[in-house]
């Protein structure tokens, strides 16, 4: 038997494992530290793209002298575009502190398909939560289980006379339809060589 059919089988087994594998490590999608402010203004969130694997965005919100919030204060929006295949299976805090003052019971996280908000009133947001918890999952919460293919928008703001360093990760998978046809693919392509 020669070493190229010894290893077919192997190379197999790997690449399926693999299809979908929610442990590939992805980007950090936007540190403010490094990157800057993410924008204040509702009408043009930072446009970032996701790819299969976990990825981060983190920020500060609130009284850090930057404006956009509707009290004034701080706030972040950023819209996250997921290709097609793709889709986010969990938003979690990563990370959740704050400076001066006491945020209360979290900060809001507000959520509307699409690539932007209309205005800053409940009436333009398909779903909100607060969020402080480090580790929770916040799709639930938004009344989700995932996000698809498309444009999904983020709000993100502290309502309460502090300031908040927070840090979300994203999880983001092939839909569980296109791993299935990949898997089936690479079966119908190994099984055709070994026919010849």
């Amino acid at each position: 038997m020669t070493l190229r059919l010894l290893l077919a089988p192997a190379a197999l087994a790997l690449s399926l494992c693999m299809i979908g594998s929610p442990s590939v490590k992805g980007a950090i999608l936007w540190n403010e530290g490094e990157d800057g402010d993410l924008p204040g203004d509702f009408h043009s969130p930072q446009a970032l793209v996701v790819a299969p694997g976990e990825h981060t965005f983190s920020g500060s919100i609130g009284d850090t002298g930057d404006t956009g919030a509707t009290d004034g204060g701080d706030a972040d929006y950023l819209s996250l575009m997921v290709p097609d295949g793709l889709e986010i299976v969990s938003i979690s805090v990563q990370t959740y502190s704050f400076v001066d003052g006491n945020p209360g019971g979290g900060s809001f996280l507000g959520y509307r398909s699409g690539s932007d908000f209309a205005g800053q009133g409940f009436d333009d947001i398909d779903a909100w939560t607060l969020f402080f918890e480090v580790g929770l999952n916040l799709l639930p919460d938004l009344g989700r289980d995932s996000l698809a293919a498309g444009q999904h928008a983020f709000w993100l703001q502290e309502t309460n006379p502090t300031v908040v360093d927070y840090s979300l990760s994203i999880q983001v998978v092939p839909e569980p339809a296109v791993g299935g046809l990949a898997g089936c693919g690479a079966l119908l392509i190994v099984g055709g060589r070994r026919r010849r």
